[in-house]
């Protein structure tokens, strides 16, 4: 393999995919990849072709198995045209009901509407691409009146796309959570590069929650698996002020009366929910 050039792995989810593909995610992030794209059904991960080796890929093969529907694939990037192939291929400038406009620093300025938010996605979940990040916005965008002068916390934030539009709504102290550093460090940049001067972001879990008071924040954001939403829920709504919203997405369609039922049987009112190719956010009052 030469130098200057990109090794690019393809790896297919098996069912369950929402599952599988974030399993897949964390197993690449053990090797030497750098850059990272989340798809339904499949995962993209991207590293200098020097840094990859045959016995890696042997390594990398016998890892990704059990979680894959088929065997993962490879193809060779050019450095050179590195930007432009990943802005053709996998990372289009998108515009969510007509209100907000996210797209990458290569990308050329977007339109003139209410919201224009650049993220540089790097290794992180959340360019608003998945379905479920394009509902949660949609959403937030329904209920503006829950991000007015508000403390929003955004519970597996990624890029911060979500933190980061809360504030452009108006909510005076944002925090970020999220288990891997780099998506960390991604969002911290990310929120400078908009401009934002109210968001924080942490490394960590629902665990950094136990020492907050009840009721200190005006809205919860969490775009997350949905077993870590029926593990981690009470724990959302307690630090959840009465009448304030628990905005959850990552969850498919089918699985919402389950969640309905949860989130009730803790106190809650389902107030809103959408529906895109088969997956489902939601909106839930205390």
């Amino acid at each position: 393999m030469s130098q200057g050039q990109f090794l690019q792995l393809t790896a297919f989810a098996s069912e369950p995919r929402q599952q599988n593909t974030e399993i897949l995610l964390a197993l690449l992030g053990e090797f030497p990849f750098d850059t990272f794209e989340s798809h339904e059904d499949h995962v993209l991960a991207f590293a200098k072709t020097e840094d990859i080796t045959d016995d890696m890929l042997a390594e990398i093969r016998d890892a990704l198995n059990p979680f894959s529907s088929k065997p993962f694939e490879t193809a060779i990037i050019e450095k050179q045209n590195w930007n432009e192939a990943w802005e053709k291929q996998f990372f289009d400038p998108i515009t969510v009901d007509d209100t907000v406009h996210i797209r990458a620093p290569f990308h050329p300025t977007g339109p003139e509407i209410p919201y224009c938010l650049t993220i540089e996605p790097r290794m992180s979940f959340g360019t608003g691409h998945h379905r479920t990040t394009q509902m949660m916005i949609s959403l937030m965008l329904r209920q503006p009146s829950a991000f007015n002068d508000s403390k929003v916390i955004d519970m597996g934030c990624g890029t911060g796309v979500l933190g980061i539009l809360a504030e452009k709504l108006g909510a005076k102290e944002i925090l970020g959570i999220d288990n891997e550093p780099w998506a960390v460090e991604n969002a911290i940049d990310n929120a400078s590069a908009n401009n934002c001067r109210l968001f924080t972001a942490q490394f960590g879990d629902a665990g950094l929650l136990k020492p907050m008071m009840d009721g200190c924040y005006d809205a919860v954001l969490a775009n997350i698996h949905m077993n870590v939403l029926m593990t981690d829920g009470a724990a959302y709504l307690r630090i959840l002020k009465n009448e304030g919203l628990l905005f959850v997405s990552g969850f498919y369609e089918q699985d919402l009366p389950i969640l309905k039922q949860y989130f009730e049987g803790l106190g809650t009112t389902l107030k809103a929910n959408t529906e895109l190719d088969g997956w489902c956010a939601a909106v839930f009052q205390k």
